[in-house]
C-alpha cells in the first residue's frame, strides 16, 4: 500500500515509518524543505514537499496514495504557527484533498483528554481537527488519542531524565499527585500500522495509554531508578505561587512551560 504520512519526521513518525516499510508498505513522507534529512536512512520511502496553504499542492502531494496518516501536531504555539493552523486547518485540508484524489483511508493522531471540559487551546483545536475529519463525508477514518508517549528522542521523559541527571533537587509544580499514563512509542506506532489493514477499526476513536497510572512524583522516582539513582529530591512549588510567574514569563518561548500546560498537567492524563 502507498501510505502518505504527514508529520513523519518527528520521533513517533520515524517509528511508524520504520514499521510500515518493514511490512512492505511504500511510504510517501509529506514534509517541508530541510526536514527530509531526518528520515533519509529509511528505504522504501520518498519525500514530497508540501505546503498546506495551497490546497491544489496538497492534492498533488497525495497522488497515487491509498491512505493517509496525519501526525502533525505541536505542544506549544507561536505567532507564526498557531494551534488552529496545525491541529485544525492541516487535517481539514488533508481530508478534503484525500477525497479529491480518491483516498478514503485516513488515520489521525489526536490527544488523550480532548473530550474533557479543559478549556485550553491545545485540546480545543485537537477536537476541532477530529470533527473536521469525521464530518468529511466518505472518509474511512480512525482516530488515536495517546497519553504521554515515551521512547527514543521523546521530549517529555527525556527532559525529566536530563533534569534528574543535572539538578540536585527537581522542582515539582503543585503536590505532584496528578497522574499520567505513559505509553511506549512502539505500541502507539503498532496501533497505527495494524489499523491500516483492519476494517473493523474504521469509524473508531481509541484512547491509547500504557498499563499503569503513575503520579508525577512516582514517575520521577521511576526515571531516577532507570538512571541508577536511588532517590530523587523534589521541591514542591505551590500552585498559587507558580501560576502568576508562569502567566508572565510563559509568553516567552525560552520559558519552559505555559499556563495551559500547567492546566493540562494538573488535570491528569489517564484513560
Amino acid at each position: 500500500m502507498n501510505v502518505a504520512i504527514a508529520g513523519g519526521t518527528g520521533f513517533i513518525g520515524k517509528v511508524i515509518i520504520k514499521m510500515l516499510t518493514e511490512r512492505n508498505h511504500h511510504v510517501v513522507v509529506l514534509t517541508r524543505p530541510g526536514s527530509a534529512i531526518k528520515i533519509a536512512r529509511f528505504s522504501g520511502t520518498e519525500t514530497r514537499y508540501t505546503y498546506y496553504d495551497t490546497p491544489s499542492q496538497v492534492e498533488k502531494s497525495l497522488a497515487d496514495c491509498q491512505a493517509i496518516i496525519n501526525l502533525v501536531g505541536i505542544i506549544r504555539e507561536t505567532k507564526d504557527t498557531p494551534f488552529e493552523y496545525v491541529h485544525n486547518l492541516i487535517p481539514s485540508r488533508l481530508a478534503t484533498a484525500a477525497l479529491e484524489v480518491g483516498i478514503k483511508r485516513f488515520l489521525q493522531m489526536s490527544a488523550l483528554g480532548v473530550d474533557s471540559a479543559l478549556d485550553v487551546d491545545y485540546m480545543l483545536t485537537k477536537k476541532q481537527g477530529e470533527n473536521a475529519i469525521k464530518k468529511t463525508s466518505g472518509l474511512e477514518w480512525t482516530i488515536f488519542r495517546p497519553s504521554i508517549v515515551f521512547g527514543p528522542d521523546d521530549m517529555f521523559v527525556n527532559m525529566l531524565a536530563r533534569m534528574i541527571k543535572l539538578l540536585p533537587v527537581i522542582p515539582v509544580i503543585g503536590d505532584g499527585t496528578y497522574r499520567l499514563q505513559p505509553v511506549s512509542v512502539f505500541n502507539v506506532a503498532e496501533g497505527f500500522v495494524k489499523s491500516l489493514v483492519m476494517p473493523k477499526t474504521i469509524g473508531k476513536t481509541y484512547d491509547v495509554a500504557g498499563p499503569d497510572k503513575y503520579s508525577f512524583n512516582k514517575l520521577l522516582d521511576i526515571i531516577a531508578i532507570a538512571l541508577g539513582k536511588k532517590r530523587v529530591r523534589k521541591f514542591h512549588q505551590p500552585l498559587p505561587l507558580v501560576k502568576p510567574v508562569v502567566k508572565f514569563f510563559g509568553r516567552f518561548q525560552s520559558f519552559p512551560i505555559t499556563t495551559d500546560q500547567i492546566k493540562m498537567l494538573c488535570a491528569e492524563n489517564v484513560t
